[in-house]
Formats: structure tokens, C-alpha cells, sequence
């Protein structure tokens, strides 16, 4: 067993000085983050982490100001030059790099340390009624997934410290690979759309306004309800609308063999994962801010791979207050070996202090496995992104797992969190 360094920690607490010494809260920024999230349900049907409504949220946070105004001059050409594009052609292109080191105070092995990086070229082509209320997109996201100076990703740290979840999401050592390629389809002036192509499931399961892996939490049990066995991206189909002013409804089927690594056609046969929910925001703009939904889903036997059927429920909802502070909770259910736990409640909020577009979370799942054997777990996880530029974020995150499942000891996991974009 080993144990987070001294020097790392007085490192960590060396760095949130500076960054709160910087900050100024006369700039605070609470409603550019709130516009931005705004702005992003309207491009996509998506949750904020989908790439029509990430690309949304970066251009607008381009827009304000921040720590490194040098820096943002800097990058202001290539901006310009990618919003010319865009203009001229309809194709929207960005790009962005990640990168997530994370330590275990607790391990099984002799392994406590994990870190990789993640580049990706966003694409989002407008082909079809350009410019109107309906447009049609070709979306893609080409991406490298890839190690950073240890033997494994983040993605893999959750098995050396024995741990029934994940630490973290997107945080994987996949190599290069065509992640998403999909049309898209905006329908009825806006008020409702599909997508059809190789897409996230996840994109579309149980949204809320909080859940983004590069820009909020890490840990699954904490973006997701850990009842909901969400399959790699695959061919798929998603569609919603808004039946009336504020009450909507959201579906998704895709593959249940979906792969990162393999871009087939549904490999395992008709093995499929269904997801739909219907919910209530105050109006379509603010589906992100506030939202209240039930959902449900079926994932088909994987023969193959040896997993039964499941199925669930979860009751799910957040809201925004005074345009700096969210709160969300969620109820699940489910029967099946293929979720991560069989009952399950989190619970927590978000809130921008007001310096810049920084950002404070703190969420606490509580879970009972699938696994029968196993004890009640409960994953708590706290973080704070700081905004170094309109380009640049730093986010220094911990996460307390009790009863993590296959130790005995309760580790703490320990992350920095680094992303550029452009």
C-alpha cells in the first residue's frame, strides 16, 4: 500500500493559492455559464458532453474574459480562421486535448499511479438547410486515446485498488479511433431532432445539466446513476421533442456490443440497448439548468460476452439557482448482472464562486451492488476547475470510496485534470 506523497500534496495546495490569489470577484462570471449551457440545448439533443453542444460551450467561453488575457490574444487568429470556415463552408471544426493523472492512496498491487491524455478533432458539417431553423449535420469526433508516463490510464486504476466502479470516464489508452460519426437532424423548427450513425448512447441516457467528463466529474457512479449500464459508443438511433412547451421526450436504441476500438456493425447480432425518458423543464432553453425525468431501459443478453438481460428505472432531476448554483439528485433501479449496482441514490451540486468561469462540485453516490456479496458503497467526490484562460482549464478533483467492493481498506483518489481547446 502506498500513500500520496507530501510534496504532492503541499504542490496541490501551493497551486489553489495562486489560483485563488488571481481571481477577482469583480469579473465574476456566473451568467456566461449559464448562457453557455443555454446555448448548448439548443444544438444538440445531446447532454452538455455531446459534441455539437461541447463546441457551443467552448465558442462562447472564447467570448468572456479570464486569467491569461495574453494568451488569449495569442490564440485569437487561429479563432478567427476557424469561425471563417464555419462561415463560409458550414463546417465547424475544433479540437481539444485532455490530459488526467490520478493516485491512489490504497492499492491491491504495487500500482497506485495512472495518467493519460486524450486529443480530439471535433467536426460538425452543416450540409443540409443551412442556416435555418432545421438544419441537417454530419458530426464526427476523430480522437487518440494514450498513455502519459505510467504503466496504466485512469481508466484501469479502479481494478488496482479494487474498486466496483470507475474513477474515470473517457480516460482510456484506446489508441486512435473514429469514436463518433453521425447525422444529425433538427426538425419542427427546433423543437425536436434525431441522430442516426455511429454514436455515445451515453450521450443520450439520463441527462442531466452537470454531466461532462472533461469539464466537471470524473467518477461514473457520480455523472450516471451506476444502476444504468451504459454501452461504448455503436451504430445507433436517438430522437426527441418537446410535446409541449416544457414537457419533452428522449429515446435511444444502440448497440449493447458497441466498441471504441472496433467501429462494426453490430457484431453481436440484435443484441440492443434501449433507453427512453420523458421529462419536465421550464421551458426548451433551460432543459440543462432544470430538468425532472423518468427513465427506463432494456439491455438485450450478450451472448458472447456471457451478460443477461437487465433492466431499470431512475427518477432524476436538477436545478439552477440564481444563475450560480446547481444542485441534482437521482433515484435508480435495476434487475441484471449488467449495471454496476441494483439500487442506487446520489445526490449533489455545482456551484460558480464567481471567479471567472470557475467552477466547485461536490457529489455523493450511495449504491448497493449487483453483486450480491458485496457491501452498500457510497463514492464521494469533490473538485474545483479553475480557468486559466478562454482556452485553458485546470481542475484538481478527490474522490473517497467507501466500501469500494474488492478492498478492505477505503481508498482515496487523488486527480489533476488538464484541457486545452481551440
Amino acid at each position: 500500500m502506498t500513500r500520496i506523497s507530501k510534496n504532492k500534496f503541499e504542490w496541490c495546495v501551493a497551486l489553489a493559492a495562486v489560483l485563488l490569489m488571481t481571481a477577482t470577484s469583480t469579473q465574476a462570471q456566473q451568467e456566461s455559464g449559464v448562457l453557455a449551457l443555454e446555448a448548448a440545448a439548443g444544438a444538440s439533443i445531446g447532454g452538455p458532453a455531446s459534441a455539437q453542444a461541447q463546441q457551443e460551450q467552448d465558442r462562447l467561453r472564447r467570448l468572456e474574459d479570464s486569467r491569461w488575457p495574453s494568451l488569449d490574444r495569442a490564440l485569437d487568429p487561429a479563432e478567427k480562421s476557424f469561425a471563417n470556415l464555419r462561415e463560409n463552408t458550414g463546417l465547424s471544426l475544433s479540437f481539444d486535448y485532455q490530459a488526467l493523472y490520478q493516485q491512489a492512496s490504497n492499492s491491491l498491487t504495487d500500482v497506485d499511479q495512472s495518467a493519460s491524455g486524450q486529443f480530439r478533432m471535433i467536426g460538425n458539417w452543416s450540409l443540409l438547410n443551412r442556416n435555418t431553423e432545421n438544419p441537417g449535420s454530419l458530426v464526427f469526433v476523430l480522437e487518440d486515446r494514450h498513455l502519459l508516463g505510467q504503466d496504466i490510464s485512469p481508466s484501469g486504476l479502479a481494478g488496482e485498488i479494487g474498486y466496483a466502479g470507475a474513477t474515470a470516464v473517457t480516460f482510456s489508452d484506446t489508441g486512435t479511433t473514429l469514436s463518433v460519426a453521425y447525422w444529425s437532424q433538427t426538425l419542427a423548427d427546433g423543437r425536436a431532432g434525431f441522430v442516426a450513425g455511429r454514436i455515445d448512447p451515453g450521450d443520450y441516457s439520463d441527462i442531466l445539466g452537470y454531466v461532462n467528463p472533461r469539464t466537471t466529474f470524473q467518477n461514473y457512479s457520480i455523472m450516471f446513476s451506476p444502476v444504468l449500464p451504459i454501452p461504448d459508443p455503436g451504430f445507433g438511433l436517438g430522437g426527441g421533442g418537446f410535446l409541449t412547451d416544457q414537457v419533452y421526450a428522449l429515446g435511444v436504441v444502440s448497440d449493447a456490443n458497441g466498441s471504441l476500438t472496433d467501429v462494426e456493425w453490430f457484431p453481436g447480432g440484435s443484441e440492443l440497448y434501449k433507453y427512453g425518458e420523458i421529462g419536465w423543464t421550464p421551458e426548451p432553453s433551460k432543459r440543462f439548468l432544470t430538468n425532472f425525468h423518468l427513465g427506463m431501459f432494456h439491455v438485450d443478453e450478450r451472448t458472447d460476452a456471457g451478460v443477461p438481460k437487465s433492466w431499470g428505472a431512475m427518477l432524476a432531476g436538477n436545478h439552477t439557482f440564481d444563475n450560480d448554483l446547481m444542485i441534482f439528485g437521482r433515484l435508480g433501479w435495476s434487475d441484471g448482472a449488467a449495471p454496476i449496482a441494483r439500487r442506487a441514490v446520489n445526490a449533489g451540486l455545482m456551484w460558480r464562486p464567481g471567479y471567472y468561469d470557475d467552477l466547485l462540485g461536490l457529489g455523493v453516490t450511495v449504491a448497493d451492488p449487483s453483486d450480491s456479496k458485496l457491501e452498500t458503497q457510497t463514492t464521494i467526490e469533490a473538485f474545483y476547475r479553475a480557468d486559466l484562460s478562454d482556452n485553458l482549464a485546470l481542475t484538481a478533483d478527490v474522490q473517497y470510496l467507501k466500501n469500494p467492493g474488492f478492498n478492505d481498506e477505503d481508498p482515496l483518489v487523488f486527480g489533476l485534470r488538464l484541457r486545452f481547446n481551440l
